[in-house]
C-alpha cells in the first residue's frame, strides 16, 4: 500500500506533509544471535500459540511510532530498550501498517506484565522460520521482518 502524495502549492511533491502514523510499532529486540518473540495473552482461542515481537499499538494521542514502542516495551517486558535501528513498515494479514525497529534491551528483561503476556522466547532466526512454516507467527509479517533484518545489519550482533 503506498500513501497518497501531497503536493505543495506548486504541484512539487512535499517530502514532509504529514502522512497517516502507524497503526503499531514493534521491536525485533536482539541479545546475541537471539531475537525475542513474545506469546501474548488472547482471549480468542484462534490466536493461541501464535508469537511475534513485543511492542504495540499507538494510543490516540501518540503520533511518534517510536515513543509508543518505548512505552509498550515497559509496559509489557518491564524493560528499556536502545534503539539500533529502523526497519521500516511492513503490514499485518488485515492491512494495518506496524512500524519495525531493531533494538537492544538495556537491562534484564520482566517482571513480564502477565495480563499481556504468556511467555517470552528468545530464537535463532531458523526457530523462527519454523514458527512461519507451522502459521505460528501472530502477524503475518514477522518472517519478512527477520530476512529485512539480516539483508540490513548483515548478521545477528548485540
Amino acid at each position: 500500500m503506498s500513501q497518497p502524495e501531497h503536493s505543495t502549492e506548486t504541484g512539487a511533491i512535499d517530502p514532509l506533509a504529514k502522512i497517516k502514523k502507524p497503526y503499531a510499532a514493534r521491536a525485533i529486540i536482539i541479545r546475541g544471535e537471539h531475537i525475542l518473540f513474545i506469546h501474548h495473552k488472547f482471549r480468542n482461542p484462534s490466536m493461541i500459540g501464535k508469537w511475534t515481537f513485543p511492542g504495540g499499538r499507538l494510543d490516540p494521542h501518540e503520533t511518534d511510532p517510536l515513543v509508543a514502542l518505548h512505552r509498550e516495551i515497559d509496559e509489557e517486558l518491564s524493560t528499556a530498550i536502545e534503539i539500533i535501528g529502523d526497519l521500516g513498515c511492513f503490514y499485518n494479514r488485515s492491512g494495518l501498517e506496524y512500524w519495525v525497529f531493531v533494538a537492544r534491551p538495556l537491562g534484564p528483561i520482566g517482571p513480564l506484565n502477565k495480563d499481556e503476556v504468556r511467555e517470552i522466547a528468545w530464537l535463532m532466526p531458523a526457530d523462527v522460520y519454523q514458527l512461519y512454516a507451522k502459521d505460528k507467527l501472530q502477524f503475518g509479517f514477522e518472517m519478512d521482518a527477520v530476512l529485512t533484518y539480516l539483508k540490513k545489519f548483515g548478521k545477528i550482533n548485540g
